[in-house]
């Protein structure tokens, strides 16, 4: 009856600091949370309940998670950068070729 309610995994996804890491920044960005969550005690006590053997190294801070979405985001800007230099190429190309 709960089955319809949770999204399973398609495969055990192994615990690393660059998974946990991923996990959090989508949380607060698709989410809407504030940065401020990562630092939070008990949020950081749920990470450590899903994974006991983890340390505290491995738990992202709000720092980690800033720093990992503000590079994910320049990262998209460059990739939207060079699709849109792309289409223009090949449209002045086209162009040019009709002329």
């Amino acid at each position: 009856m709960i089955d319809g309610l949770f999204q399973k995994a398609e495969k055990k996804q192994e615990f690393s600091r660059d998974s946990v890491l991923h996990a959090v920044a989508e949380f607060i960005v698709c989410d809407d949370q504030s940065l401020v969550v990562a630092n939070k005690t008990t949020f950081r006590n749920c990470l450590v309940a899903m994974h006991p053997a983890s340390t505290t190294a491995e738990l992202p801070s709000t720092h980690d998670i800033k720093t990992y979405i503000h590079n994910a985001f320049i990262k998209l800007i460059e990739s939207v950068k060079a699709d849109i230099q792309v289409s223009f190429f090949i449209h002045v190309n086209a162009f040019s070729n009709v002329i």
